[in-house]
């Protein structure tokens, strides 16, 4: 009897351990399948944040090649997100360590949001003043082209004033003439014959000019191109005109008939077609040809 209660006690001792046993199988196997479903979820989450981390180093990387930056904060920004992302990579993400990212993850996009608007608000003024730049340079270079037109004319208006004052020579004649001892002139055009050539012109009336002592130079060219007379030189900036003679006189804007008699060169004159020019300083004011025979 007492061995009949022994072997019931075993049984249900036995029972119980079984009951137990799988009791902690199936708790242990719970167990797994959570501690699996834990760690794909981080797995995700960790991709997730990678990412988000590699998606907004990829936009400073953007920013900062087209603005050419260097030095800048945005430059330590992104080296803080690799920073990081290098740093998850290298560790095994735990909840807690997934939530302290997930927080560095929310301040960073914070900072970039700052960082970017910051940085439009300097492109935006920095295009501003290339704008006002270029508007002050195009308005300096109109003002330039005002004044290099207004130059222009008043040189003009200037060459205009310095032609119009200029002195002028007309009716030219030019004649042989004998010198009588009484000083009376006889003309004639025989070449032995003749003691001097006289040219006379008329200087017409010119408002426009200065009243004053002028001086007007007449060059007489023989048919052997010598010229006669005094045969002298007188530059006028780079231009050089050798004369016969020198006209002086007082000009007082009305018209004046000047004559002047030239020698031969040498005791005679020769045969043949004279030139005659008259000259207001460099510039010619008339010319004409008589012929001796």
């Amino acid at each position: 009897m007492e061995n009949e209660k022994n072997n019931n006690g075993i049984k249900i001792i036995t029972g119980i351990l079984a009951v137990l046993l799988v009791v902690a199988g199936a708790f242990a196997y719970k167990l797994y399948n959570q501690e699996k479903e834990t760690k794909a979820e981080l797995t995700k989450e960790k991709t997730l944040v990678l990412a988000n981390l590699r998606e907004m180093n990829d936009k400073y990387d953007v920013v900062i090649e087209e603005n050419n930056l260097k030095d800048t904060e945005l430059n330590e920004a992104r080296d803080r997100i690799q920073a990081l992302i290098d740093d998850i990579n290298e560790k095994e993400v735990t909840i807690t360590s997934l939530g302290k990212y997930r927080a560095e993850v929310f301040k960073l996009r914070k900072e970039r949001d700052f960082l970017f608007a910051q940085n439009d608000s300097l492109r935006g003024t920095n295009k501003l003043l290339a704008m006002r730049v270029d508007s002050t340079s195009y308005e300096l270079e109109v003002q330039r082209g005002v004044g290099d037109s207004l130059f222009l004319e008043n040189n003009k208006l200037a060459e205009r004033v310095e032609l119009g004052s200029a002195l002028a020579a007309n009716k030219l004649k030019v004649v042989g003439v004998i010198e009588r001892s009484s000083g009376k002139l006889v003309e004639n055009d025989r070449a032995r014959r003749i003691d001097k050539v006289r040219a006379c012109f008329t200087v017409p009336q010119n408002r426009l000019a200065e009243a004053g002592d002028r001086l007007l130079y007449v060059q007489v060219i023989d048919p052997t191109n010598a010229i006669l007379g005094v045969n002298e030189s007188v530059t006028f900036e780079e231009e050089t005109i050798t004369y016969s003679k020198v006209s002086k006189f007082y000009y007082e804007n009305t018209a004046l008939d000047i004559c002047e008699n030239i020698p031969p060169k040498g005791e005679s004159f020769v045969e043949g077609t004279y030139k005659v020019n008259v000259f207001d300083g460099a510039a010619l004011i008339a010319q004409t040809t008589f012929t001796l025979k």
